[in-house]
């Protein structure tokens, strides 16, 4: 990359036409880079504000119009992750992603390199699964079927009744059985990583239901949580962006996943801190200067899920981020609001408004 920005022309491509790749693009546009996206969609968020858009069968040609490849999600186009990996451009490397799309491997890598993690077992299939959640569990575990498990898709928790589980004796795929861990709350950090240093966004405190992020809030103090997830990245050579989700119990902590690219719980760092996840991101994957992860006030976020209502009344509370996708679906993220506050308790009190207004018919999830 040359010196001077003004005379860049690096050309960055992103795997991924969603809400992700639309934030990281807003966000990029405070250097003067040009964004390609492959996505199938050409009315995805992030294809609308692109510089170029490709059709998924024109792989090939992304990838060759451009400097460096990233992606927004880790269940994107195979070949073009691949084609780009040959061509030295994907960044974060194609084994990250590899790691994160089977579960097993994923809590194997934990185990083998000494994060704290679950007890859990790798089941070879439905059957078995549903006999060591029993037999080993007492019938109180998480089933995860490794593959193709995002956003609460794929998991079943099991309470005492194995046998409302038994269709998965159907399936033949392995999965990951996980003691249940009746956990205080769950938390999260940002991981952003340039190959020689590594910072974190501080922790915040998450609610999931059913495997979905409805909201969050920070900062919270737990540098535990930093230095694990930060020796995380630097174990597996990361660059970029990356979160990292714990489950938090009495001094306990375990990892339950990461996400090698930028994540749902870092969109209030987009409002609250000096330098968002997503600028980070394009920081770290072109070589630029990291930016601070200091945070300038409290902050949270509420997604907008399925058909969640969006009144004016939300502006009174917080900013707006709409994805602008043209299919409304169950549990599907439509977008997001990013509050501030000088408290955790004012910023607590504004997500609890915006649920009442956003969800005043429900939650369905």
């Amino acid at each position: 990359m040359r010196s001077s920005l003004q005379d860049s022309k690096l050309k960055i491509g992103i795997l991924g036409g969603g809400q992700l790749g639309w934030m990281m693009i807003l966000e990029g546009r405070k250097f003067p880079f040009q964004f390609y996206v492959l996505e199938e969609n050409p009315n995805a968020p992030a294809c609308k504000i692109a510089d170029k858009y490709f059709r998924p069968d024109e792989y090939k040609q992304f990838v060759d119009s451009c400097d460096i490849v990233t992606y927004e999600f880790e269940y994107v186009y195979g070949k073009a992750l691949e084609y780009a990996s040959e061509k030295d451009k994907l960044i974060p490397n194609i084994e990250n992603i590899k790691l994160k799309r089977a579960r097993h491997e994923e809590k194997l890598y934990y185990a083998k390199h000494g994060f704290p993690t679950a007890r859990f077992k790798i089941a070879e299939n439905g059957t078995e699964a549903l006999r060591i959640a029993e037999e080993e569990f007492n019938s109180r575990a998480v089933i995860k079927q490794s593959y193709g498990g995002y956003d609460g898709k794929n998991q079943y928790f099991v309470n005492g009744k194995v046998y409302e589980f038994l269709f998965l004796t159907e399936v033949k795929e392995k999965f990951v059985v996980e003691e249940f861990v009746n956990f205080d709350y769950e938390a999260s950090t940002i991981v952003v990583r340039d190959g020689k240093k590594t910072i974190a966004y501080p922790p915040t405190y998450n609610l999931n239901l059913k495997g979905i992020l409805v909201h969050n809030y920070g900062p919270i103090e737990n540098d535990r949580i930093i230095e694990i997830a930060k020796r995380l990245a630097d174990s597996l050579d990361y660059v970029g962006a990356m979160g990292v989700e714990f489950m938090v119990k009495g001094e306990d902590i375990f990892i339950n996943e990461f996400a090698p690219r930028v994540h749902n719980t870092g969109h209030y760092t987009l409002d609250a801190a000096f330098v968002s996840q997503f600028e980070n991101h394009i920081r770290a994957i072109t070589g630029l200067e990291l930016g601070s992860t200091e945070l300038f006030c409290h902050g949270g976020m509420l997604n907008i899920l399925g058909e969640g209502d969006v009144s004016l009344e939300v502006l009174k509370y917080g900013k707006l981020y709409w994805y602008g996708k043209d299919e409304v679906r169950k549990r599907r993220k439509m977008g997001h609001i990013n509050v501030v506050g000088k408290s955790l308790e004012e910023v607590k009190q504004k997500i609890n408004e915006l649920w009442r207004i956003v969800y005043s018919n429900g939650l369905m999830l």
